[in-house]
């Protein structure tokens, strides 16, 4: 016996992803099949059924609805799976054969996009480690944010050092790269006594120096190493690259929000190691590790999900260098003397939503409607923010303030496209404003016209048949109809056509309705795709003001 297309098809992708739990997406669910769904199954608390599959067996098998993925595959993520997203390519109702799917992107820990999986006060990273006898690599990223940085370490003892940078760091997720000398496991077994992070090693295909450098020029938009800090950080490049390769592999798309590069510069920061962190409980009490009780429990006021995580950051990594430490403390004290400047601020601030995650959904393809309101909500306060910070007397707050861009464009894009309300998902229409396009206005018109139509057709039957309880209607299996109850069934006239037999009624419609049917359903279908294809247009705008913001 033979598998079915659809399960050979499922199988083939499979094969290519062994390390994942494949989300096979068949209509309005994600199907697990197999191991997969045995494993799925008891991890997601969810029932374990059964699909005939064309073998003596019937497949083991799980399901999620596609609305509510985001919550399952948080449950999965959270117990150290990695999750494989595949896709339908092409409408089923126009495909001929099996639908094309594809893997779209895969969800690891360290690569977590959405609300359900992360922290707003906390950096959500992904760790690189490569270490050879002469020293070690570190390069990590917050997917979520964009931002990226790179460590080297070459001194004796570099191993210490490193560990210490990761517990800082506190990873999500760590990779290893495989090393000459095999002491990967010897730090595989370390982090993991030392962090709840989600070790994994990488095979040697990712230590490649070439490629690990055409990556890294490829992403930052540079012809050489050394115009980004890299040329003389062998180590570091290599765990860069690997990084990057690995968010390739993941996410399968372009990721213009990753930008500005950070290179560590291990004397401009004091170095503080795991134990001093955890024992002066900067970022969470000792025993029940917790925010609460902890430094940063204690002075965390921030107005914003970014100002917490800034926060977090700098509790773990103090200034090092008088002038730096200066400058910022010369501007606390401003904001702390001039109570009507630190009011301003912060109510400015309440209104300013996650900026960095914001632009990281948006550079991903992840962002709906919703998020670019909270963007463009976030970007029509800042006006006010450089209004507050004009000439307050600080030096390093005034070129914060020269320095911040209006973003007049974005504001404009979003208001003049988005609707005030549109829903949650991207492909069921209700997002574009009026006005923005031609096209679709002219679409949402004749649709209007016909809908006007259907809602006077109920009295107009009534009135012509002399049937009171007769009820114009629609659902999603059968379209529109005209329903009369079996007692009226005499009064029916000849142009009706039987649709529909119920218990107690008969459903019809007419040559007309039928007509006006096609026009109004086949306008909604495409409205909704080109409400789709506009809004990712106004995504792709945004995407090249994704720096600036």
């Amino acid at each position: 016996m033979a598998l079915t297309p659809m399960m050979q098809q499922y199988m083939e992708i499979k094969k290519d992803y062994p390390d994942a739990i494949l989300f096979f997406r068949l209509g309005d669910f994600y199907e697990m099949f197999f191991e997969d769904a045995i494993v799925a199954s008891k991890a997601m608390e969810i029932t374990l059924t059964g699909k005939n599959c064309g073998l003596e067996e019937r497949a083991p098998m799980c399901g999620v609805p596609y609305h509510a993925a985001d919550f399952y595959i948080a449950k999965l993520v959270e117990k150290g799976y990695k999750v494989a997203i595949c896709e339908q390519m092409e409408d089923p109702a126009t495909a001929k054969g099996i639908v094309k799917r594809e893997v779209v992107r895969i969800v690891t820990p360290g690569t977590a996009m959405t609300q359900a999986l992360l922290d707003e006060g906390e950096n959500n990273y992904l760790a690189v480690v490569y270490i050879d006898p002469s020293g070690g690599g570190l390069a990590y990223c917050d997917l979520s944010t964009g931002e990226i940085g790179a460590a080297e370490f070459s001194k004796k003892g570099f191993i210490e050092s490193l560990i210490n940078e990761l517990v800082k760091l506190s990873a999500k997720e760590v990779l290893i790269l495989a090393s000459e000398d095999g002491r990967e496991n010897e730090l595989q077994s370390e982090l993991n006594n030392l962090s709840d992070a989600y070790v994994t090693v990488l095979d040697s295909s990712y230590c490649s120096r070439p490629l690990a450098e055409e990556r890294i020029c490829s992403q930052f938009g540079v012809k050489s190493l050394t115009g980004i800090g890299l040329g003389e950080r062998p180590m570091s490049v290599i765990a860069l690259g690997a990084l990057l390769t690995y968010l390739f592999e993941t996410q399968k798309q372009n990721l213009s929000h990753i930008k500005k590069l950070k290179i560590s510069d291990l004397g401009s920061v004091m170095s503080l190691d795991k134990a001093t962190i955890r024992n002066l409980e900067l970022t969470e009490s000792l025993f029940d590790k917790k925010t609460q009780g902890s430094l940063l429990g204690v002075l965390d006021k921030t107005r914003t999900a970014m100002g917490s995580r800034k926060m977090r950051q700098w509790l773990k990594e103090p200034l090092n260098q008088v002038k730096p430490i200066t400058e910022r403390l010369d501007a606390v004290e401003v904001l702390l003397d001039d109570v009507l400047l630190r009011n301003d601020l912060r109510e400015h601030l309440k209104q300013v939503y996650d900026l960095e995650r914001l632009t990281g959904r948006v550079a991903c393809g992840n962002a709906n409607g919703r998020d670019l309101l909270a963007l463009r909500n976030s970007i029509a306060v800042i006006p006010e923010i450089k209004e507050s910070l004009k000439g307050c007397g600080n030096h390093l707050l005034e070129r914060l303030e020269r320095e911040m861009d209006d973003l007049k464009e974005v504001c404009q894009l979003i208001d003049k496209a988005i609707t005030d309300d549109p829903p949650l998902t991207i492909r069921e229409g209700g997002l574009i404003r009026t006005g923005y396009s031609e096209e679709l206005d002219l679409l949402k018109d004749s649709i209007r016209e016909g809908q006007l139509w259907i809602a006077g057709l109920e009295e107009a039957e009534r009135n012509r048949t002399g049937i009171k309880n007769l009820k114009v209607g629609f659902n999603k299996v059968f379209g529109y109809y005209i329903e009369v109850t079996k007692a009226n069934y005499n009064l029916v006239p000849e142009d009706y056509i039987r649709k529909q037999t119920l218990v107690n009624s008969e459903r019809f419609i007419t040559p007309e309705l039928k007509q006006v049917e096609s026009v109004v359903l086949n306008a909604e279908t495409k409205i909704n795709q080109l409400e789709y294809e506009l809004f990712q247009g106004v995504r792709e705008e945004l995407q090249k003001h994704i720096l600036a913001i």
